[in-house]
């Protein structure tokens, strides 16, 4: 039998200023946050994308869990990690480019701040 996927369309996942969710089964490429020092803030290095479950719930899709194949087939299944949410499906990225290029977004290290 053939492995049914749900398909996650490509999209803004920022909440702009009006305040409207990401809509859901959706995603976009993550941006990549580093320290002045040249650490990654929160394992973003490894962050592949965020995600919009079909409740509503944006989240990160880490490269620590999962691999993103050529025509956006994520494995293993998506589990979104809100407590109580019950979304656990197979999932493709459309408009998924595996020669994509991250955004890496430097920012200042609160802890390096309250050093002496």
């Amino acid at each position: 039998m053939a492995q049914v996927l749900t398909v996650f369309a490509h999209a803004d996942q920022r909440v702009p200023d009006h305040g409207a969710p990401p809509a859901p089964l959706t995603w976009d490429y993550a941006t990549r946050l580093r320290h002045t020092d040249g650490r990654w803030a929160c394992q973003s290095g490894q962050d592949l994308a965020l995600c919009t479950c079909r409740e509503g719930h944006t989240t990160r899709l880490t490269g620590r869990v999962h691999t993103v194949a050529a025509d956006g087939t994520v494995q293993p299944s998506y589990v979104c990690p809100v407590g109580g949410c019950t979304f656990h499906e197979f999932v493709r990225l459309a408009g998924w480019d595996p020669a994509h290029e991250y955004a890496v977004v430097g920012i200042d290290d609160p802890e390096a701040a309250d050093d002496p």
